[in-house]
């Protein structure tokens, strides 16, 4: 790695950081190479006028707030003024100290570490770069080796800032599940369609049309207790239409036999009815009223309005699934012609397959020379069926003499006495001969 390519904090090492560690180096150490502030190897070495070496960054701090006595002269008892007096504009750089320190023999002092070289090879190239130095972290100041420091960076730093990958949001480590679980856009998975990755911000709506969700029958506010799932809730409301009618019908005249106040009726948006508005009416009082009575014949004429909707809907119902069911039926006698239709052409082609056969083994025995083998097979069970009188001939197949002439042969096993022998008779287009 170039010097031009390190870490800000890294660059010009010479120049912002103390001396370097004794066990760099790979001899003794001598007191002209130790820097009288940080004790440690000198990093470009300034000679004061008292003659003790210090770092320039050391030297520096060590000024910076203004002239200062040299404490190695006070601990050798040689100080005396105004030489022992540490002043930066009176020190000078020790350009003869800096030559033989860079050509000490160095090894890194980073545990694990096999580099060795020279000092200033190693403050020029493996310094700051080496993989096995343990440094801390800029976030978290968590010591770490220095090769470590990109991944501590992106998967172990709890001060690190991550970028939410389904919202893109920037927010802290530490703040990963909390903001988990409020992303609108983390995925959360339906389990009762199985179907993952649902945004949170959509969850709501597939809830209410997911087929495997189950839900209430819209009639539970009248006394349904059916819970069905979403694809099933228009075949239930269907196939209990009637009792969903009547417990309708029940809570209506509930609500006909409680006493009315004064309050106004509640719209229910489950069954679609409202109340209709009775003021100056005292509770179990003015049943008897036209006004009262005008009042709930309107609302009872509401509801009736509500049940003949009803009753329409689920005729329409009806008639739409008796018109699907014909034509259902009328495919299905289609398909049945067509199935009837394709078995006669298949027993037509399996007559006349027959038949070829039947042809082809024909003309596998025809010759136009007069010359004909027979070949008798199971020629045992004919013979003893000859003696038997069951099968007293046997027809040979048709072959010819010529292209014009065709002969065919009959054979007649007959037992002897002394062995079998066999009769043979010319039949000549259908002539015995």
């Amino acid at each position: 790695m170039s010097r031009s390519s390190l870490h800000p904090s890294e660059a010009h090492l010479e120049q912002s950081l103390p001396g370097m560690p004794r066990a760099v180096l790979a001899v003794p150490m001598e007191p002209k190479y130790m820097c009288q502030q940080c004790q440690g190897v000198l990093r470009k070495p300034y000679q004061a006028q008292c003659g003790h070496r210090f770092c320039v960054h050391c030297l520096k701090q060590l000024t910076s707030s203004g002239p200062k006595p040299c404490r190695a002269c006070q601990q050798e008892a040689i100080f005396e003024e105004p030489q022992s007096i540490l002043n930066i504009s009176d020190a000078f750089p020790d350009n003869a100290a800096r030559r033989e320190i860079d050509s000490l023999p160095a090894n890194c002092p980073n545990d694990g570490c096999s580099w060795q070289g020279r000092i200033k090879e190693y403050e020029d190239g493996h310094e700051g770069n080496c993989e096995l130095e343990r440094v801390p972290c800029a976030a978290c100041n968590t010591v770490i080796l220095r090769r470590e420091r990109e991944r501590h960076s992106e998967r172990e730093c709890e001060e690190r800032t991550l970028n939410c990958k389904y919202c893109k949001v920037t927010f802290n480590f530490k703040k990963i599940k909390a903001h988990d679980d409020i992303c609108q856009k983390f995925p959360i998975p339906c389990k009762d369609c199985g179907k993952k990755k649902i945004p949170r911000e959509k969850f709501e709506d597939h809830m209410k049309l997911c087929e495997k969700a189950r839900s209430a029958c819209p009639f539970s506010k009248c006394g349904c207790t059916a819970v069905v799932d979403n694809d099933k809730q228009a075949e239930h409301e269907q196939s209990h239409g009637v009792e969903h009618l009547r417990l309708l019908l029940a809570e209506v005249e509930r609500q006909w036999q409680q006493p009315e106040g004064p309050s106004e009726w509640q719209m229910d948006s489950g069954l679609g009815l409202y109340r209709a508005p009775e003021e100056g009416v005292s509770p179990g009082g003015g049943a008897g009223q036209p006004g009262t009575l005008d009042k709930k014949v309107t609302a009872l004429e509401n509801i009736v309005s509500v049940l003949n909707r009803e009753l329409e809907r689920t005729a329409l119902t009806m008639e739409a699934f008796g018109r699907q069911h014909r034509l259902d039926q009328d495919k299905i006698d289609g398909f049945a012609n067509k199935v009837r239709q394709l078995e006669r052409s298949l027993n037509m082609r399996d007559l006349q397959l027959a038949e070829t056969e039947s042809t082809l083994r024909e003309l596998a025995h025809c010759t136009y020379d007069g010359i004909f083998v027979w070949k008798i097979a199971e020629f045992a069970r004919r013979r003893q069926e000859a003696a038997a009188g069951r099968a007293p001939a046997m027809f040979s197949p048709v072959y010819t003499a010529s292209a014009l002439g065709g002969m065919r042969r009959r054979l007649f096993p007959v037992v002897w006495i002394c062995g079998p022998r066999w009769l043979c008779r010319w039949r000549r287009k259908g002539l015995a001969v």
